[in-house]
């Protein structure tokens, strides 16, 4: 179980779902995906996010991709590879090491950032094309802005409403479950 240096806190979540504001959906959302038999536990949860750990976030996007399409209320269900620190070199970093490793040679990418990154050194917020040209700077693949073999999905989120985490994703498009939008 992965633990932050910092009080303590369980990053072991690998599944991200958005869905719309307010404790009726939360509930809602919860009894939908406890009735497809995924086993889960829930790390974190927030107004329109739920961080579950499961034990293959992948096998569990394809357990929920049709019984998700039955949940007006979801935005996404992301898998997640890596949770970290939410600072602009530290994210580069690993999303080229998951990249190189996931990503072949011969396929496209794209970065898709959801929220605010930092740097490092100034502990300011990065904007966000300057973040998006970091992360992307660093990976040796082509770009496809427009028709991706992969997306490199970076959200950054707080954990018990206190401490920010930055998640990584690195996986074909189709991979990220978009209910309200083509875009993952």
């Amino acid at each position: 179980m992965e633990k932050s240096s910092e009080r303590g806190i369980d990053l072991s979540f690998n599944i991200i779902i958005t869905h719309e504001q307010g404790l009726d959906n939360y509930k809602f959302v919860m009894s939908r995906i406890r009735k497809t038999g995924l086993d889960y536990v829930v790390v974190d949860k927030g107004p329109s996010v739920i961080l579950l750990r499961v034990s293959d976030p992948y096998k569990a996007i394809e357990t929920l991709r049709e019984p998700i399409k039955e949940i007006p209320v979801i935005y996404r269900v992301i898998p997640v590879d890596s949770v970290v620190d939410p600072y602009v070199e530290v994210v580069a970093e690993k999303a080229r090491e998951l990249a190189e490793a996931k990503i072949p040679p011969d396929k496209t990418f794209r970065v898709t950032l959801h929220g605010r990154l930092y740097w490092a050194e100034t502990r300011l917020p990065a904007h966000t094309m300057d973040a998006i040209r970091v992360i992307a700077n660093g990976i040796n693949r082509s770009v496809s802005l427009v028709h991706p073999h992969y997306v490199v999905y970076i959200r950054s989120i707080k954990l018990y409403h206190r401490k920010r985490c930055a998640t990584i994703t690195v996986t074909t498009p189709h991979m990220i479950l978009a209910t309200r939008s083509t875009k993952p």
